[in-house]
């Protein structure tokens, strides 16, 4: 599967109407998309929608998927259908799953945490709109699926995941929210952050990384008090963007480790759980033997908003979050940093030393 194709600006959902000609659309989508949106996406597609329903289920949890697929293909059709999600990160991650046509009730649970890469299961084509600059899964292959009953987090990913299309049009963020726009950005950061102290990176995702993470620390104070500005909000779609694209490549690292237990256990959003741990992780690294380049890169990204993870800690604060003090450790956390150090997310954060790497 190619990565997604992708429109971004202002307007940019307008695009709907010249994809797949041939086939109708189902939607799942927020409930809280402004009524001129939904307009102009209903123009857009001009009688084409099948069907269009309105997701209110939270994180998406593995009960839930399975009873949204049960509904959905009693309509879909593989040869006729295509599945357009409109959402923030569970909106897109629940419409990554639904466009595939399970065999069977026990098909998700054998599909997670396993990479998809068999391009014969049957799928129909995926679209997916952001309406918060955050997540980047409009752009990832990678839907996360909880089992809140065991406090896990599930993975379904691999490149057979990505979507078909990816929209990023800062008009559908307009109504969000100061708090949902506040989460969503510092979730984008901690991808910015995450791909530039990565094991994976490359100087094309540094690059990215760089470029979202100094939007992100700019813009963000600014769009509190002006959540309806369209150039803010363009501005930090695009770092949202930027720092998907980067994430998509490397994966994310130790800071989102951490945060599944916290998100499992309280159902935090992703945003309040990555703010908690950013400070504390880039102090680690800091005293870690790491490539320096990445702290020149850090430097590069952040240097002149944070000399220090401290003072990270302290803008986190001011923004209304709760957060580990960088400088402080206990037994406790100790045990949390032990316990991920070793998982496929822990393994990618460049201050650890690895198998003797």
């Amino acid at each position: 599967m190619s990565k997604p194709s992708i429109y971004f600006g202002a307007g940019s959902i307008l695009e709907l109407g010249n994809l797949y000609p041939d086939r109708g659309f189902h939607i799942l989508r927020i409930p809280e998309i402004s009524s001129e949106e939904l307009k102009k996406i209903r123009l857009s597609l001009r009688g084409r929608i099948l069907s269009e329903t309105t997701y209110q289920k939270g994180m998406p949890d593995i009960a839930s998927i399975q009873e949204l697929q049960d509904d959905f293909w009693s309509r879909a059709d593989l040869e006729k259908s295509v599945m357009l999600g409109i959402g923030g990160g569970s909106v897109m991650d629940a419409a990554k799953v639904l466009c595939y046509k399970p065999d069977g009730v026990a098909w998700l649970s054998k599909h997670l945490d396993v990479s998809i890469e068999d391009e014969s299961l049957p799928k129909i084509p995926l679209l997916l709109a952001a309406t918060t600059a955050g997540t980047g899964s409009e752009v990832s292959p990678t839907a996360t699926i909880w089992d809140f009953a065991k406090q896990r987090k599930h993975s379904f990913f691999g490149p057979e995941v990505f979507a078909n299309v990816a929209i990023s049009d800062p008009c559908l963020c307009l109504g969000a929210p100061w708090f949902v726009s506040r989460d969503s950005a510092i979730d984008a950061l901690s991808h910015a952050l995450e791909a530039i102290w990565n094991r994976n990176r490359t100087q094309e995702t540094t690059n990215l990384a760089i470029y979202a993470a100094k939007k992100i620390c700019h813009y963000l104070p600014l769009i509190r008090d002006d959540l309806s500005n369209l150039e803010l909000r363009e501005q930090l779609s695009e770092a949202a963007l930027s720092a998907g694209l980067a994430m998509a490549k490397t994966q994310t690292a130790l800071v989102h480790a951490l945060s599944y237990s916290e998100t499992a256990r309280s159902q935090k959003s992703h945003g309040q759980s990555c703010a908690y741990w950013l400070p504390y992780v880039w102090q680690l690294l800091i005293e870690s033997d790491c490539d320096p380049a990445i702290l020149n890169s850090l430097d590069r990204s952040i240097g002149q908003y944070f000399s220090a993870p401290i003072e990270m800690y302290q803008w986190l604060l001011a923004l209304g979050f709760s957060v580990h003090p960088p400088l402080e450790c206990d037994k406790t956390v100790e045990e949390q940093v032990g316990r991920v150090r070793l998982s496929a997310r822990g393994k990618n954060f460049a201050g650890f030393t690895i198998n003797g790497e």
